[in-house]
């Protein structure tokens, strides 16, 4: 296993084709792309110089590296269903999945890892922009030797930088990645409700926030998170929270969710006097606000 090994991808999605275009431009031999939809793998490979798109079962007998860019309840399936070959190396990109789904792979003295980018790949983007989503990203690996030196050179290549994943709790590792991205978004589909529920128009919201919500983002990848923080938590503004969890109290579920995110900032280095904090203890712990 080299950086001149063939390289085919399982996967014709948004993460398949940015990873399939990113190995492309840095350098990276990519022969092959698959899909269980012809179409789709037909579809990408027409995007990228050189590159043929095959049938998932010719692709793995033909290349050396094959990775899996596909869902991660299908992983386990498709490995067990293929045999693979002795000097094969099988990598998915899936972080809540260890390499226990890999394990035909290893059966059949293959080796098997991961590399999974923590990025988000929104749908509709084409793989010549979505590959610019690797660079500055962190990417976990897990993979024995001489693969993961491959995977680290190859996630170098991209843009991003690696990190490792042995020993990992992954559904605690993949939840942290959850609440920052996929949550987020359930954030910004709460503040739209409250927005609409202030009695502005709806359709406004994610355009009239998202700057704030970009300008956050910012503030917490350059400072630490006490820094990054601004608002009536805070400031230790007691009498606006009082205010907001008056209003918001006809909204249970709403509630809940301020309460309890609003807690969590307790938890950070605030610099408010010990009563101050025990007052936002109370509002924030009691039903009642």
């Amino acid at each position: 296993m080299s950086r001149s090994s063939s390289i085919g991808i399982i996967g014709a999605g948004r993460v398949g084709g940015a990873l399939a275009d990113a190995l492309l431009k840095s350098g990276w031999r990519l022969d092959a792309v698959a899909s269980r939809s012809k179409e789709s793998a037909d579809r990408l490979a027409s995007k990228l110089p050189f590159v043929i798109a095959m049938e998932i079962e010719t692709l793995i007998a033909t290349c050396d590296l094959v990775m899996l860019a596909i869902p991660d309840d299908e992983l386990e399936r498709l490995a067990d269903k293929i045999l693979w070959r002795q000097d094969q190396a099988v990598v998915h990109l899936s972080g809540s999945r260890d390499l226990e789904v890999l394990r035909s792979v290893t059966e059949r003295d293959g080796l098997a890892g991961c590399m999974h980018p923590l990025q988000t790949f929104p749908s509709g983007e084409e793989p010549s922009l979505a590959r610019l989503r690797f660079e500055d990203i962190a990417c976990g690996i897990e993979a024995p030797e001489p693969l993961d030196g491959i995977l680290e050179a190859m996630a170098d290549d991209i843009g991003a930088r690696s990190f490792r994943l042995e020993g990992v709790d992954r559904a605690m590792y993949h939840i942290a990645s959850v609440f920052v991205s996929n949550n987020l978004v359930a954030a910004m589909a709460v503040a739209a409700r409250a927005w609409s529920f202030a009695g502005l128009p709806s359709d406004e919201a994610q355009m009239s926030l998202s700057p704030l919500l970009q300008s956050t983002a910012a503030a917490i990848s350059e400072r630490s998170l006490s820094e990054a923080l601004t608002g009536p938590v805070a400031r230790g503004d007691l009498e606006t929270i009082r205010q907001h969890l008056e209003s918001i109290e006809s909204i249970p579920e709403l509630a809940r969710l301020y309460r309890g995110l609003s807690n969590e900032l307790l938890n950070l280095d605030l610099g408010h006097s010990e009563k101050t904090i025990e007052t936002l203890q109370v509002l924030f712990n009691s039903p009642e606000g």
